[in-house]
């Protein structure tokens, strides 16, 4: 009986993997196939020599591509004779490592497109160092011109530049990583696309959306600023974008470097990218804040918690935590608060701040002085991905208190009308309570403000108190007066935030206790806004104006 012939793809010890090369060498024109697999990781790497370059789009998007890289962490590679031919002609180093002799394991003796690599590396080495020196020329070039243009105050050209020099490395970064280029697709697609090899990039990106990015956007405004003949005067974002840059740069570099010592000696120490990633502090030792940061993740999926403060006043010990992710709302952060509060009871409290990464970079031009402080490596306490970027961070930033003569006139004028309302006819306080619970709201919104440079959304009025300590815990001295209220103020203060149809039941004893409270919390905000000179005159002049009348 006759032996059937062994599969050459026997070697890669997968059935699946096997017969589905085995049925492309049937379907397709192929002249070999060559296997590398990485000795210190479980991947490995297939590349497929066409001979007709109309094949290799219609393999690349073969459903099996990606399920080899995602089950079995094989990758996949496909390439036609002419290219093949020509890349190596220029020393590519992708393609040098991955087209030796030993490293074929399938090729079709009939085929006249075969290629056969044996050289040694004193032969390669010209030819390396001018395919590299070929990139740091032409990257050379275009960081001078940004600079000359960033001299010369020309920012939307410095902005279109900078797109055009972070093409040129994602194109470099893709010949690297998988012999080809893609420059066909947008800049959203083309970072996706490297994440497939390079994860580590996703933290250098900060996402718009699951499958766009900030910095695409920032490119749109600036060439739509163009077409309209107008300029962006974004220039902080400049630094930011240089970072990236860089880190691109550096990627760039070191699979140079990488593939520089493969080829030389093949399968020896392999340089790695040292990730620039702050190691987490062992806030992890503390139960509680452990067993709320599981508490939270039962209710919403995260991308990041950060512990950013701690209180403890008396007994009651306060957690101060960001919440990073898509979908949390002010109605998800009550639901966690309630839940954490029914486990923890009053002993523990939890200030829960959420936002998605997306609104954190569009709004830091008037909030990044509160988020760059929190957004650090040793105040992480959870990440589902190690490579979530931080914001592109605006450099140099000049915090400003923009619309504060808007936040104070409203926290002035409702503290106003109360002292209409108390002063008003004898014990008739139909009302009060709704303007006492406007009031609160506002001044711990303009407070925090003032201190942080963050203006916080509708939480509760704890919630808010909770942050003004956070914001000055001078603030807290002002405790007392809540403790002498006749019941809980804060729940108070909720409730009246929406209009009830029933008499007012605030008797005299409680209109007292919140005359004192809005004399004493709306001197407070005199001090910092008005003392501190954080208005102008003419503003100052039409609050008083206005106030008066």
């Amino acid at each position: 009986m006759k032996t059937p012939n062994k599969s050459p793809f026997s070697i890669l010890a997968n059935e699946f993997i096997e017969n589905t090369l085995e049925q492309i060498v049937k379907d397709y024109s192929i002249g070999q196939v060559f296997y590398k697999k990485e000795k210190q990781t479980t991947r490995s790497h297939i590349l497929v020599q066409l001979n007709k370059f109309a094949d290799v789009a219609k393999l690349r998007s073969k459903k099996w591509v990606k399920e080899f890289r995602d089950q079995y962490q094989v990758y996949v590679y496909f390439i036609d004779y002419s290219r093949l031919q020509y890349q190596l002609s220029k020393g590519h180093p992708f393609i040098e490592y991955h087209c030796q002799k030993s490293s074929i394991i399938y090729q079709n003796d009939y085929s006249r497109s075969s290629i056969l690599i044996d050289r040694i590396w004193k032969k390669y080495k010209k030819k390396f160092n001018r395919f590299e020196d070929a990139f740091h020329h032409d990257h050379e070039i275009r960081r001078v011109k940004i600079e000359r243009l960033n001299a010369e105050d020309s920012y939307n050209s410095v902005f279109t530049s900078f797109e055009e020099l972070i093409h040129y490395d994602l194109e470099y970064l893709e010949e690297l990583y998988s012999g080809d280029s893609t420059s066909d697709i947008d800049l959203n697609q083309r970072i996706n696309q490297l994440l497939i090899y390079i994860p580590e990039l996703q933290s250098y990106f900060v996402k718009k959306n699951p499958r766009e990015y900030f910095i695409t956007e920032l490119f749109a405004k600036v060439k739509k600023a163009i077409d309209e003949d107008d300029i962006i005067y974004n220039t902080e974002m400049f630094e930011s974008l240089r970072i990236i840059e860089d880190s691109l740069f550096t990627f760039i570099e070191a699979r140079f470097y990488e593939l520089k010592h493969l080829i030389k000696k093949q399968y020896e120490k392999i340089y790695t990218v040292d990730r620039d990633i702050f190691p987490m502090e062992e806030y992890r030792t503390d139960e509680i804040l452990e067993k709320a940061i599981d508490r939270i993740l039962t209710f919403i999926e995260l991308e990041q918690i950060y512990f950013f403060h701690k209180t403890t006043y008396g007994e009651v010990t306060t957690y101060y935590l960001l919440l990073i992710g898509l979908n949390v709302n002010n109605e998800k952060i009550k639901a966690i608060t309630h839940s954490l509060t029914s486990i923890f009871g009053k002993e523990y409290r939890f200030l829960l701040l959420g936002h998605n990464r997306y609104w954190i970079q569009k709004n830091l031009y008037q909030y990044q002085s509160f988020f760059v402080f929190i957004i650090q490596g040793k105040h992480l306490v959870y990440s589902s991905d190690e490579y979530h970027p931080e914001p592109h961070w605006q450099m140099p930033y000049h915090p400003q208190h923009s619309d504060l003569y808007f936040h104070y006139k409203s926290a002035l004028q409702s503290s106003l009308q109360f002292y209409k309302l108390i002063d008003g006819e004898q014990e008739n306080y139909q009302g009060v309570d709704n303007i006492f619970a406007l009031f609160f709201l506002s001044f711990c919104r303009t407070y925090i403000y003032v201190k942080t440079f963050y203006l916080p959304n509708y939480m509760t009025s704890e919630a808010l108190w909770q942050l003004c300590i956070y914001a000055d815990n001078d603030i807290y001295k002002y405790n007392y007066l809540f403790e002498q209220f006749s019941n809980n103020i804060f729940s108070f203060t909720d409730y009246n935030m929406s209009v009830h149809h029933s008499i007012g039941k605030v008797d005299t004893e409680k209109a007292n206790c919140m005359k004192m409270i809005v004399e004493k919390l709306m001197n407070e905000l005199n001090v910092t806004v008005v003392d501190g000179k954080l208005l102008d005159n003419f503003e100052m002049n039409l609050i008083v104006e206005k106030s008066i009348d």
